[in-house]
């Protein structure tokens, strides 16, 4: 955690020094009633500390997003953070006879939300420091089917986290630019869960809630829209 935090330190600095020495290379179009487009990655886990099982697949996720000006340097906007990370498995049954053996399995968690955001610029040059706050709520679904058993199985789940950001656009153009950003949120949520039991149990999938804390790193493009 300390680690973390000097690095969220280190990133504001030298973010606010080289936003000081490009002041005079061409500002970037961060002003009242501008629109802007971005898309992230939420891939890289720095920090997770989960009261649960955990699973790593829904910390994958892409988060297009929208936002607009209210004023020079405050960003209003919302986000939807999606999900998709299928993979194919292998199912050992310990069944009847008829059922015992090696199966292929398929296993799809999905996932799809809303997060509205605040973000504050800072800096008037092509480097923009930044901070900000976020809110997420999350539809999770999990899919998993053995199809030489005819096993289909559906579970859902939610989660939902507040988290607060720092980072760095750097704008190749006034309209374009790439964005680094550092999050740390606290969640809490019930995943879907599967037991992987053979075909002769009665219960195949269930949810479990969990709380817990996640730093990750993301990495995006950023795109200008207005006069």
């Amino acid at each position: 955690m300390k680690n973390f935090l000097l690095l969220l330190i280190f990133i504001g600095v030298v973010g606010s020094v080289h936003a000081q020495q490009s002041v005079n290379e061409g500002a970037a179009k961060t002003s009242v009633r501008h629109w802007t487009l971005a898309i992230e990655t939420d891939n890289l886990s720095l920090l997770k500390k989960v009261a649960g099982p955990g699973d790593d697949d829904y910390l994958r996720k892409i988060v297009p997003s929208v936002g607009y000006f209210a004023t020079n340097t405050l960003l209003l906007g919302i986000g939807v953070p999606v999900g998709l990370a299928p993979r194919n498995g292998t199912y050992y049954s310990s069944g009847t006879i008829s059922q015992a053996g090696v199966y292929s399995s398929m296993i799809s968690p999905k996932q799809i939300g809303v997060a509205p955001f605040v973000q504050l610029f800072l800096g008037k040059g092509k480097v923009k420091p930044y901070v900000g706050a976020s809110y997420r709520y999350t539809y999770q679904q999990l899919d998993f089917s053995i199809r030489e058993l005819s096993v289909y199985l559906k579970q859902t789940g939610n989660e939902s986290e507040l988290a607060v950001f720092t980072g760095v656009t750097y704008f190749i153009t006034p309209r374009f630019g790439i964005d680094a950003k550092l999050r740390y949120g606290w969640q809490r949520g019930n995943h879907p869960y599967m037991t992987f039991p053979n075909r002769l149990e009665s219960s195949y999938s269930s949810t479990y809630s969990y709380t817990g804390q996640l730093a990750s790193a993301n990495v995006g493009l950023r795109l200008m829209i207005g006069k």
